[in-house]
């Protein structure tokens, strides 16, 4: 069971479009009581990532994150998300989403591109990315 999410975070989380078996990957999710409550979506033939470019966070995603960690339906990955790559022997992700990540929310406009490019390579070809706008999600589309 998850800890009780922030209002904003249950409305991000219960916009998305998730699946049990699902693959997800979670771009600037410290300290993962987002990727917690999608754990329990996805169930245990799905698997979370978190990535977070600051080790802080990932030290509190891990902490908080133990058990679903010990059951390998969660994951996390220091990285920046305009140049991360996911590690060799990863699958790829049928979703991805971000909740207040400057490089997609406009507050760094320069790594938009970056980052997005990095998203599309660790999603399936039909994978989807949802970005945390206040109303609460909007989907981006992405090249092919």
């Amino acid at each position: 069971m998850t800890d009780k999410l922030s209002p904003r975070l249950r409305q991000v989380v219960d916009a998305l479009p998730l699946e049990p078996g699902m693959r997800v990957l979670e771009i600037g999710g410290a300290p993962g009581a987002a990727a917690r409550a999608v754990a329990d979506i996805i169930g245990p033939r799905g698997h979370i990532m978190v990535i977070d470019r600051s080790p802080r966070g990932i030290a509190l995603t891990s902490a908080a994150c133990i058990s679903e960690i010990a059951v390998d339906v969660l994951s996390v990955l220091h990285a920046r998300v305009e140049d991360f790559v996911l590690p060799p022997g990863t699958g790829l992700f049928d979703l991805a989403f971000a909740c207040r990540v400057g490089a997609l929310d406009g507050r760094h406009p320069h790594l938009y591109q970056p980052a997005v490019a990095s998203i599309t390579k660790a999603l399936t070809p039909s994978g989807r990315l949802f970005v945390d706008t206040g109303d609460p999600l909007r989907e981006l589309e992405l090249a092919c």
